[in-house]
């Protein structure tokens, strides 16, 4: 294999000296409407150019400042639906991670377990994928990323399916655990070690019900909402058309 010249990796090493910070690229790229992101990037990359012949350091801190000041002028009209998901996700699981600390009196650690969470979530994952397909993972991933009309109907069909999938899954690995953790319980219990066992044997048997129960409920926010953006899109199609 030929290996690069000197004078080629010196004029690599130029080019990716020209270059913004790629995180900050990558940023406003997702956030900026389409009809604004050759223009838009290309003035800020043209001002950091100039500023980076200066003193690159400044430059990169000028352009993450930009990136900073540009996302927050766009980000509500461009990624409202998406703010407004991941803010209902996020206010589920701190109210459910309140709900744990108050009813553990300050004990919280008895809610987790990762062996339970080892049941539940690979394996749901994994009949969501073999039930259709590693691309719906991806377009699945894609759509939490950017929730927004334009894919067509057998898309969000195939990606509603995966959601209702894996939620579902989850919810019958957690019955399913609780179960074989039940009859483990009822096999080791005798009238000896009933009163100092019985309690915690339980608590933990039931986490797994517990986690499935909780991914079920994001699979089905998920699901409805590509449901919702599904419906909006063939809206859109039968105006525009």
């Amino acid at each position: 294999m030929k290996q690069p010249t000197a004078e080629q990796q010196k004029h690599h090493k130029t080019q990716q000296s020209e270059q913004p910070p790629l995180l900050c690229q990558r940023l406003l790229e997702w956030v900026l409407p389409e009809t604004l992101q050759e223009p838009v990037l290309g003035d800020l990359q043209e001002e950091f150019i100039e500023r980076q012949q200066q003193n690159r350091s400044r430059a990169c801190w000028w352009y993450r400042q930009q990136t900073l000041s540009t996302c927050w002028h766009f980000i509500y009209q461009t990624k409202g639906d998406w703010l407004m998901f991941v803010l209902s996700v996020v206010f589920f699981i701190a109210v459910s991670l309140w709900a744990m600390f108050i009813a553990g009196a300050g004990n919280s650690g008895m809610f987790y377990d990762l062996v339970s969470l080892v049941l539940i979530i690979p394996p749901a994952v994994l009949f969501a994928v073999g039930a259709t397909s590693g691309h719906t993972l991806q377009q699945a991933m894609a759509f939490l990323l950017n929730p927004r009309p334009g894919a067509d109907p057998l898309t969000y069909q195939q990606i509603s399916h995966f959601f209702n999938v894996m939620g579902n899954s989850a919810l019958l690995l957690g019955f399913f655990s609780t179960l074989i953790g039940v009859v483990a319980i009822a096999n080791a219990m005798n009238a000896d070690n009933f009163a100092s066992s019985f309690g915690q044997a339980t608590a933990v048997c039931l986490l797994t019900l517990l986690y499935g129960c909780a991914l079920k409920t994001l699979c089905y926010v998920a699901a409805q909402k590509v449901s919702f953006v599904a419906r909006e899109s063939g809206k859109n199609e039968s105006v525009l058309g």
